[in-house]
């Protein structure tokens, strides 16, 4: 799985590219064993305000059976990012519970009749 990092209004950073890699590589591990059958995509966009220190990170996955989005704003960039993959991070488990309970539903009579 790929991660493509977009600056926006700002110029490229090396450490802060090197950081939100660090902290994607986590849901980067419970991505590949939720969904390992098919191409996951995410996109993390990096956007610096040049009228005041206020800050956006936008995180976007999206794959077959997975399409969440997180992002945070703050005046610290590094910050914005930690918080933007901590929420994504709970946002994927969440789905795959939802998946998960989805999966192990007991029959009902609306299923039985379907087959």
């Amino acid at each position: 799985m790929n991660l493509k990092i977009t600056f926006h209004n700002m110029p490229h950073s090396d450490p802060l590219e090197e950081h939100a890699h660090e902290k994607f590589s986590k849901l980067a591990e419970l991505l590949a064993h939720t969904h390992e059958r098919e191409p996951v995509h995410a996109e993390l966009w990096l956007k610096a305000n040049k009228q005041h220190d206020h800050h956006a990170v936008e995180l976007h996955i999206k794959s077959a059976s997975l399409d969440v989005n997180a992002h945070d704003e703050g005046p610290d960039m590094y910050v914005a990012v930690d918080n933007t993959m901590d929420k994504m991070l709970k946002q994927v488990k969440k789905e795959k519970e939802r998946s998960r309970d989805r999966m192990h539903k007991p029959d009902t009579e609306k299923r039985k009749f379907e087959r």
